[in-house]
């Protein structure tokens, strides 16, 4: 039974955000927020493996198709260069040290 003045609506179909598809994400991975991210529609959207997560009032969805403001940043992500370098490699044996002198006849001898 309603009462005067609700409404209630029910929508079949496929959810989407801005006119695209998505589909609500069975799991987000734990550390979300340590991927590459943009702004998109007043939230950010976090791309993880080449997939959109973007989080809704209702939790998080995946974009099935990617809106092109989504695609101009991925494109950007994936072709730019590391941040930083991997580190210098180094092949051989350790340098030497030298070693501390010996103090010459002197034995040991334990009290």
């Amino acid at each position: 039974m309603l009462a005067a003045g609700c409404t209630a609506t029910l929508s079949a179909g496929t959810p989407n955000v801005g006119g695209y598809d998505v589909a609500y994400a069975e799991a987000v991975p734990i550390d979300v927020n340590t991927y590459p991210a943009v702004a998109y529609r007043g939230r950010l959207a976090y791309l993880v493996e080449g997939r959109w997560y973007w989080p809704t009032d209702n939790g998080w969805v995946v974009f099935l198709e990617e809106p092109p403001e989504l695609a101009r940043y991925r494109t950007n992500v994936q072709t730019a260069p590391r941040a930083v370098p991997p580190p210098a490699v180094e092949y051989g044996y350790p340098p030497v040290r030298p070693t501390k002198p010996r103090e010459i006849h002197r034995e040991y001898r334990p009290r």
